[in-house]
């Protein structure tokens, strides 16, 4: 009996140990992406990208390595403050998605009544690919309070944007 139970908890701690390795992995090369200076930058405006109409300023930015898109970035602006999600790609695959919202100029009421230290941030990881649903499979860290988004029912639609651009 003691032997079973050692095997099980050896297995799992196996397990959070490789989960922990993917994610540091995932992080170095979206740290990579970040640090190259020979990605071609190309920038659009979301609204004509994706047919869509926003109040405020929308941008795309797209980064290349030849016709390989390797990171995405979307901004939105707004009078006080700033939507912006990232997704980092490896073989044309999503491995990691940001969004942030900065605040510019909250009121002096929902500062008083916020806690917050730092903006909102959720960082989410493909960790795999579940063929039988054909859905990515994701782990996920939220910090700081949404101000302008409502959360996600679905972490896929972090990842809607890359329907739209498949042939820019």
């Amino acid at each position: 009996m003691k032997f079973n139970l050692t095997i099980i908890l050896l297995l799992l701690s196996l397990i959070c140990f490789s989960q922990n390795d993917l994610l540091q992995d995932i992080d170095t090369y979206a740290k990579h992406i970040d640090s190259r200076s020979d990605l071609n930058l190309e920038k659009y405006d979301w609204n004509k990208v994706t047919k869509s109409q926003t109040d405020n300023i929308a941008t795309l930015k797209i980064w290349k390595k030849g016709n390989q898109i390797v990171k995405t970035e979307e901004q939105f602006e707004t009078t006080n403050g700033k939507i912006s999600r990232f997704i980092y790609l490896k073989n044309n695959k999503p491995i990691k998605g940001i969004e942030k919202e900065e605040v510019f100029n909250p009121t002096p009421s929902e500062a008083a009544q916020s806690n917050q230290k730092l903006p909102y941030q959720l960082q989410v990881y493909v960790t795999g690919f579940n063929d039988e649903i054909k859905e990515y499979e994701f782990e996920m860290s939220e910090e700081g309070e949404r101000y302008f988004t409502e959360p996600y029912c679905d972490l896929n639609s972090l990842f809607v944007i890359l329907d739209e651009i498949g042939n820019l």
